[in-house]
């Protein structure tokens, strides 16, 4: 796919396509249609306690479109998203423009509701498909272990209360159609994708991964629960000389429970990317970080992430009966995480955020008060933060509001 061309006007020609298809019979689907199209156009205010440029910036989120196919037996879905980085969000003189694909995959359903997809596909892994509710997810995102996406094969299959996920992941997808106006101010076209992924442009990539889960539903307290678990093991490749291959392996336990309008998810996630050498610190500050550190990234940018630790999460969310004027569905919430890294002197990572979401028709609002230490998203300290970090002037706090148009 060819890059966007740059343009001031760029983001609001795209929302004003995308909301003039979401008028009534632009995207015309019958209701026995096994094709499906959906959509979305957000944009968020942003209050940064540690940027004084961004404070009380109302900014352009995403254009995303997708789809999905079910005539009962064949099934697929995809999903694009378009970005656009204002000046004040690339800390840079230019902004960027951006593609990246959040997923696409194909598959068969058979006789015993079973499935079997191929593609870019969500790694079962953890809770499903979130551990969180707010804007920023948890810190199991930014290590690459919640809402994180793959390219290979994948078997699911329900048998009463147990459910099984089986999966094989040649290849981490890359930026499929990925592309960008600016590679100047973003960290290259590795890092034009959704979700997190050690970046092979920095030394190091994900290859022949396989993942297994388990999960039980069950009644607990008038409510429903699930308890399951799941495990990663994969190879690294490395494409720097001066860094060592190895393999990297990780395991949750996680809990999911809904008791009325309270609900809870708690999650403990222990992952290893080990190293068949010392490895080397030669290089520039990126290459440098040998086998204690490797190099994570999303959405055009990347991070040093800490090479062992483990990530701790609970979410706790309340719905609200009743509405407020035209809006209804009111849910309060509060996630808590943080990632304690193995390596001795690298810093803890914690975020906790405090949110509410509600909605009216098509419109959905978030709005997040959030704290973060050695958070790069949440915090002063980026590039570093999930890796060796800081011990002062660590922390910050972001209000986040994302008002978006659903279709």
């Amino acid at each position: 796919m060819k890059s966007l061309k740059r343009s001031s006007s760029a983001p609001l020609m795209v929302v004003a396509t995308c909301l003039s298809l979401s008028a009534p019979g632009a995207l015309a689907q019958a209701a026995d249609s096994p094709l499906k199209f959906d959509g979305a156009v957000r944009i968020r205010a942003e209050h940064l306690s540690w940027n004084p440029d961004r404070k009380g910036t109302l900014e352009f989120d995403t254009v995303r479109l997708g789809y999905t196919y079910d005539d009962g037996r064949f099934i697929s879905s995809g999903r694009e998203r378009y970005y656009h980085y204002s000046t004040r969000q690339t800390g840079a003189n230019e902004g960027a423009s951006l593609l990246m694909n959040e997923y696409l995959w194909a598959g068969l359903r058979f006789s015993d509701k079973s499935e079997l997809h191929v593609g870019e596909d969500l790694v079962p892994f953890g809770s499903l498909r979130y551990a969180s509710h707010n804007f920023f997810e948890s810190m199991a995102y930014y290590a690459g272990y919640e809402d994180t996406f793959a390219f290979g094969l994948k078997y699911l299959r329900k048998d009463g209360g147990l459910s099984t996920m089986l999966a094989f992941f040649p290849s981490d997808g890359g930026h499929l159609l990925g592309a960008t106006d600016n590679t100047r101010v973003l960290d290259g076209y590795d890092s034009l994708r959704f979700s997190n992924h050690l970046m092979k442009s920095y030394g190091r990539k994900e290859r022949n991964t396989f993942v297994g889960r388990l999960a039980y539903e069950f009644e607990l307290g008038g409510g429903k629960s699930e308890v399951g678990v799941s495990a990663l093991n994969g190879e690294l490749d490395t494409t720097n000389p001066t860094l060592s291959a190895g393999r990297r392996n990780a395991q949750t336990i996680h809990y999911a429970g809904e008791f009325g309008n309270f609900g809870v998810k708690l999650e403990t996630i222990r992952y290893r990317n080990n190293f068949s050498g010392n490895g080397s610190a030669n290089g520039n500050w990126w290459t440098a970080c040998n086998n204690d550190c490797v190099i994570i990234g999303s959405y055009g940018f990347t991070n040093r992430l800490a090479a062992k630790g483990n990530i701790d999460i609970v979410s706790l969310s309340y719905k609200i009966p009743g509405s407020i004027g035209p809006f209804s569905n009111f849910r309060v919430y509060n996630d808590w995480s943080q990632l304690r890294k193995s390596a001795a002197g690298f810093q803890r990572s914690t975020q906790n955020v405090t949110g509410v979401e509600f909605g009216s028709g098509g419109w959905w609002i978030m709005l997040d008060f959030a704290y973060g230490k050695n958070q790069p998203y949440l915090s002063p300290v980026f590039g570093d933060a999930l890796a060796a970090g800081r011990s002062s002037n660590a922390s910050g706090r972001r209000f986040n509001a994302s008002i978006g148009y659903y279709f």
